[in-house]
């Protein structure tokens, strides 16, 4: 390994060291808070085992790794509001450049070599290993970077209310000619399943026009309302992945607020343009389809 890969190889250990114990010290202060109020929305199952809000919060902001059933576009997402002591808030914000200072370590090495990089996230897990062991236990496997990069959200001051928004689950379906498909299949590291769909692809027409799609994964949004300085309301929209901070005094309530579930809404997946294109995928590692034959000529 070059010299320069050596170092941004140990950069990235120390700010993922620096991470582990920043998510142990907002661990740690979130549950200080446990006399303010909090609501983390729960599944039927997790009501009924009594599972603690505060304590979920934790693990949604720890959560670093994939569940194994977790598609790789995937993060975990859960509505919540968790009341904050201006102690926890200021844990949070340091979580959070931690979070920041990791990434651009990774981006840093993934930019010089992608072996290397590859070769650091082994490292991580084997340098964590009793934490990656426990974890593939409970049904974890690889780290998640989307995760480990994003912010726990946070407000500075305690708003009116917080509306929680599901965004619709849907698919997008992309034109993709024979040439642009065997492109994307020639980038991917070789292997049987890539040779049988080059294959496949050599086996149809050139002029045939395919159907790429790309699964847009549901997001959580909150409106919140806040007292204007000069009177008035004011509203900012954010994306809430995780439990939002909200700083509260002893005694004070959580904003106002409508209780939504902690998975999306299943939304209809049947479209036009999705009964047009076959069921099955026609190159599954990169998700092209074949157009039904009565759309085949002219996609």
């Amino acid at each position: 390994m070059k010299p320069l890969a050596v170092t941004l190889r140990m950069e990235v250990l120390e700010r993922f060291k620096n991470l582990l114990a920043a998510l142990d010290d907002l661990a740690a202060a979130v549950h200080a808070d446990a006399g303010l109020p909090a609501w983390v929305s729960r599944s039927d199952a997790e009501i009924q085992d009594g599972v603690d809000m505060r304590r979920k919060a934790v693990l949604l902001y720890r959560a670093l790794w994939y569940e194994h059933s977790q598609d790789g576009r995937e993060t975990l997402t859960c509505p919540g509001i968790v009341g904050a002591s201006p102690a926890t808030l200021t844990v949070a914000q340091a979580c959070n450049a931690a979070k920041d200072a990791f990434k651009q370590a990774v981006l840093a090495l993934k930019g010089l070599d992608r072996t290397d990089a590859v070769a650091v996230m082994a490292d991580l897990h084997r340098r964590q290993e009793n934490v990656a062991l426990a974890l593939q236990r409970m049904g974890a496997s690889r780290m998640n970077l989307k995760q480990a990069y994003r912010h726990v959200p946070l407000l500075e001051r305690r708003p009116l209310k917080i509306g929680f928004t599901w965004s619709k689950q849907g698919r997008v379906i992309q034109r993709t000619s024979v040439a642009l498909a065997r492109q994307l299949l020639e980038r991917r590291v070789e292997t049987p399943q890539v040779r049988l769909e080059l294959q496949r692809l050599a086996e149809i027409g050139e002029d045939e026009m395919l159907a790429r799609v790309r699964s847009v994964c549901p997001h959580l949004r909150a409106n919140i309302v806040f007292v204007g300085v000069t009177g008035g309301v004011h509203r900012r929209l954010m994306q809430v992945p995780l439990p939002v901070l909200v700083p509260l005094r002893p005694g004070e309530s959580l904003p106002e607020f409508v209780a939504v579930p902690p998975d999306p809404p299943v939304a209809l997946r049947l479209r036009r343009a999705d009964v047009r294109i076959e069921d099955q995928p026609f190159l599954p590692s990169i998700r092209v389809h074949r157009y039904r034959t009565p759309y085949r000529d002219r996609g």
